[in-house]
């Protein structure tokens, strides 16, 4: 789902062979360059590359680049097209723009300027195209969903089960929202001539891809619910969880107002488990600390301490805190203190089963008014 590794693809169309050749060989050392002198070659080689830009002429002989920018869009509608204009063809670049262009350049070209504006419409294209199949991804998990439940009606007797399988979406869908409403915003801003922050939308694809696997995950173990393959153990690496829940909550934490600070060992800290089960886990307690803060805007720290034979995963709010009458049943299923917030109450209960699950514990402290800490204790491989 993630923007691709490869090296990025570019079409230049032009009927002189002059700027076509120069384009290319300027542009050969970063991009797959693909030349054509007139639209209808370069048409065929869209279809068949697939390019992340096109560099156009306007002025060309028989199908001129304002026609051929109309034949590109019925193709590709968010493609990036850079319009190439020789003197006195202000006029028809605005008329581009008007009709989809992203971009034009005058020629004789800057060559610092061109690619400038190459890199910019190409990461452009690919932040678009990312964005699309995050998209299809929930579409086609959410339709996977769908049949499952229409398909084995034998989830319904397992009332318990499927709340938590709904619980355990919540979060990474959660975050991936967020980050698609970000990604949106980004690219209106592009549009509209804005400068994108490539380094940052790409860092916030990797966290939709994250956790658009993380609910394929969630799907395909509860799926597996019961089955002997679901509970084989296999060597998981805490502190890599840990680190890869933080990337995915960063955002919703931003978002709230809350300042995470974290500490985490430089040991691995390897057990046996399950990987998926080990991240709900750690993810519900996060998730909740950030929740707890967000009113007062305040910070979430988080420790993940390795011991001779366990590890110590502590996360401490500074959030209102937890009466003391009702310490006793934060680990119950359906209770929650967060009924204003919608709040399911499975989201402890589902970490303790799943700590429990792996030898290990999770204890809570709270003073009311002042915060909360969870620690969780899991023990290691020898």
């Amino acid at each position: 789902m993630i923007v691709a590794a490869e090296t990025p693809q570019v079409v230049v169309i032009d009927d002189e062979i002059g700027p076509r050749e120069s384009l290319r060989m300027l542009l050969k050392p970063n991009y797959q360059v693909h030349t054509a002198d007139c639209v209808e070659a370069g048409l065929k080689l869209l279809k068949e590359k697939q390019p992340d830009t096109i560099v156009m002429d306007i002025r060309m002989p028989g199908v001129n680049g304002i026609e051929g920018l109309r034949k590109i869009r019925e193709i590709d509608p968010h493609l990036s097209v850079i319009m190439l204009t020789g003197f006195g063809a202000l006029e028809t670049a605005k008329e581009a723009l008007r009709l989809g262009a992203n971009d034009y350049i005058s020629k004789p070209f800057d060559t610092g300027e061109m690619r400038d504006i190459i890199g910019r419409n190409v990461e452009r294209t690919r932040v678009h195209r990312a964005s699309e199949r995050a998209a299809s991804e929930i579409s086609e998990l959410n339709n996977r969903l769908l049949k499952e439940l229409a398909q084995k009606e034998r989830l319904a007797s397992l009332g318990q089960a499927s709340a938590e399988f709904v619980h355990d979406l919540g979060n990474p869908l959660t975050i991936v929202w967020g980050y698609v409403q970000l990604l949106a915003k980004k690219l209106e801003q592009s549009e509209n001539g804005g400068a994108m922050q490539n380094a940052t939308s790409i860092k916030e694809l990797k966290i939709i891809e994250q956790n658009v696997r993380l609910c394929r995950e969630l799907l395909t173990m509860w799926q597996s619910y019961g089955s002997a393959e679901a509970l084989t153990p296999k060597p998981v690496s805490v502190s890599a969880i840990l680190q890869e829940v933080l990337r995915g909550v960063a955002g919703m934490a931003t978002q709230s107002g809350v300042e995470l600070r974290i500490d985490i060992c430089d040991d691995p800290c390897t057990l046996a488990g399950d990987a998926v089960q080990i991240k709900r886990a750690i993810q519900n307690v996060i998730v909740n600390a950030i929740q707890a803060s967000a009113d007062k805007k305040g910070s979430v720290r988080i420790a993940c301490t390795r011991k001779d034979f366990y590890v110590d995963l502590r996360v401490e709010d500074d959030g209102a805190g937890i009466a003391q009458g009702q310490m006793n049943k934060i680990f119950d299923p359906y209770f929650t203190t967060k009924q204003a917030k919608s709040g399911t109450g499975l989201g402890l209960y589902i970490s303790k089963k799943v700590v429990e699950d792996h030898n290990g514990s999770i204890k809570a402290e709270s003073t009311p008014g002042m915060g909360s800490t969870f620690t969780i204790r899991l023990p290691l491989s020898q």
